[in-house]
């Protein structure tokens, strides 16, 4: 089985078999932002494009925000936000206002009390 897919039957044995109660608010978040995503799919009976998912958030005195999320799920208190199959999660690091970093990755875990916005189809600027 290829290391992936190893990593998403984790996540999804994680997520189903969490024996502790599940947190109720980020339950309704994550069925929110679920509503968000797949809102207006249907138009003139062609499924559009599910909407890309973005989120902010702090880690230490960088603030990161990470674009181009196609699933968004909630384990215990960490946000976990998955690209579309065979793509990438794209990441810019900012601290004092200034860009410093910018990383390509697979999977992103993120502390729920860390995350600043979840944004929903976000364009990315580049001044």
């Amino acid at each position: 089985m290829p290391q992936e897919a190893k990593v998403n039957t984790i996540f999804d044995n994680i997520k189903e078999g969490s024996p502790e109660k599940k947190d109720l608010v980020l339950e309704e978040l994550e069925s929110a932002i679920n509503e968000l995503q797949h809102d207006g799919d249907k138009k003139d009976g062609d499924k559009k494009e599910d909407k890309k998912i973005g989120i902010e958030f702090e880690c230490g005195d960088c603030c990161k925000k990470v674009i181009n999320g196609s699933k968004l799920f909630f384990i215990k208190n960490f946000a976990v936000l998955l690209p579309a199959h065979d793509d990438c999660l794209f990441m810019k690091v900012f601290s004092g206002g200034k860009l410093v970093d910018e990383q390509i990755m697979r999977k992103i875990l993120i502390p729920v009390d860390r995350i600043c916005a979840i944004e929903i189809d976000p364009e990315q600027v580049d001044s």
